[in-house]
């Protein structure tokens, strides 16, 4: 059972690596496609994040919360708080996520367009970074957590 529930540690942290690699090339999606939208069909923010949201939790929660009435600022900032709470970016990922929306919709169209230029430059650095550590750690925790789960069987044995 200790082997198991060892193996299992690591498994589980090995996936929290990748699933923040997934999250941030999903929002690289996510700005490429915002960038497309900006400069071809000069659409709303709310409009950009509600057609090209679907593959992100939060951005699905910030469409939500502005097709309920909510100021998109406030949408954006609720929705990327409850994303800090699951875990699933860093406490540096958040602070980019948040400070893109602030200044997301608040600028004409060149300004919008350099906005998600700026931060796909942004989140591509911390992407990169992302599969490093993944690749360099996801092979050390599933060791670690089938050799401590060992180590704690041989102990109590």
């Amino acid at each position: 059972m200790l082997i198991a529930a060892g193996t299992l540690a690591g498994i589980m942290e090995s996936r929290r690596l990748a699933v923040r690699v997934d999250q941030l090339e999903a929002f690289l999606r996510f700005l490429s496609r915002a960038q497309t939208e900006i400069r071809f069909a000069a659409l709303p923010v709310e409009q950009i994040v509600q057609r090209h949201g679907g593959e992100l939790q939060f951005l699905k929660r910030c469409a939500s919360g502005c097709s309920g009435g909510m100021p998109f600022t406030v949408a954006w900032q609720d929705s990327v708080n409850a994303a800090a709470k699951e875990k699933s970016f860093l406490p540096g990922d958040i602070d980019l996520l948040r400070s893109f929306g602030e200044g997301f919709g608040a600028s004409d169209v060149e300004g919008q367009i350099s906005h998600c230029e700026l931060y796909t430059e942004l989140i591509g650095e911390r992407l990169k970074n992302a599969r490093d550590e993944k690749e360099k750690k996801s092979k050390l925790y599933l060791t670690l957590g089938v050799f401590g789960g060992l180590v704690a069987a041989l102990v109590l044995c």
